[in-house]
């Protein structure tokens, strides 16, 4: 039924779930996984005066050896599973719109994503990945309830 899984992961507390599902998802279809970080520009932009002088080079250096290792620690975990993997990093972008884009380019099947299920001001303040991911997605998304300490 799914050849291609995606999972996109922010490394954001609670994501255990996520990856969870899709590995057992990738396992039980025999499917391939993708995983997908993306660093969201917007984010970076806001932060970046925070940043005490410190160069935008090294900043954006930072953040590929954040993102490339919570996708390397992703893939470990689906190969001591056995699923094949195929990782991806994408450098800057509007997370929900690369995600797509990724989706697209690369036949995804299947797209598995967690979600914070924040509602009311937070949901409008924050914004939502994965509901963006949901409202325009052209293939079905598992949206993974993620854990948290609450």
């Amino acid at each position: 039924m799914y050849d291609r899984i995606l999972l996109p992961t922010d490394g954001s507390d609670g994501t255990k779930t996520a990856v969870e599902q899709a590995i057992i998802h990738a396992k039980t279809y025999d499917a391939e996984l993708h995983i997908l970080h993306v660093i969201d520009q917007s984010a970076v932009e806001l932060t970046t005066p925070a940043a005490e002088g410190m160069p935008m080079d090294v900043i954006h250096d930072q953040l590929d050896e954040q993102g490339q290792s919570l996708v390397e620690e992703v893939a470990a975990q689906a190969t001591a599973a056995s699923v094949p993997t195929t990782t991806e990093i994408v450098e800057y972008g509007q997370p929900h719109k690369e995600i797509q884009t990724y989706a697209n380019e690369q036949g995804v099947d299947l797209v598995v994503l967690g979600t914070h299920g924040r509602s009311g001001l937070n949901r409008h303040l924050l914004g939502s990945v994965a509901e963006k991911v949901i409202r325009s997605a052209e293939v079905p998304v598992l949206a993974v309830q993620l854990e948290t300490d609450e």
